[in-house]
């Protein structure tokens, strides 16, 4: 029997892999609650529903659209999961001149009711990102 800490761990890593890598905005309304509320350190406000997880993904993928999230580890008990991730992408100065990827690592701790994120809060490194070869 699985246990609902690895059923909220997979789900989240289906989030990351079809909406984030694959830009699947189709999933969001299956994967994230109609009163979900996210904290990102980079914004200034919270985001707002699956509306408004489906503007911060779409706008994330316009702006690289090479991005690429990889999942390097993942905690989880019961309703939580705590993610530690790093994202990739040639970002507009690098992708004409050199094509060098640029990388953020950052955490996220999720919260899933009944299979769906409910909140998050996720903190992404402040430092310039360093390039990856």
């Amino acid at each position: 029997m699985t246990s609902v800490s690895e059923l909220n761990k997979r789900k989240v890593q289906l989030f990351v892999e079809a909406v984030w890598n694959q830009g699947r905005l189709e999933l969001i309304d299956e994967l994230v609650a109609a009163d979900y509320l996210g904290h990102v350190s980079f914004l200034h406000a919270a985001v707002v529903g699956p509306e408004g997880v489906r503007r911060l993904v779409s706008s994330r993928r316009h702006a690289y659209p090479d991005l690429h999230i990889k999942l390097e580890e993942q905690l989880a008990e019961d309703d939580l999961v705590a993610t530690r991730w790093r994202a990739t992408a040639s970002t507009p100065e690098t992708r004409a001149a050199t094509r060098c990827l640029r990388c953020w690592p950052g955490i996220s701790v999720i919260r899933l009711l009944a299979g769906k994120q409910v909140d998050t809060y996720t903190a992404v490194a402040r430092s310039a990102p360093e390039d990856v070869a």
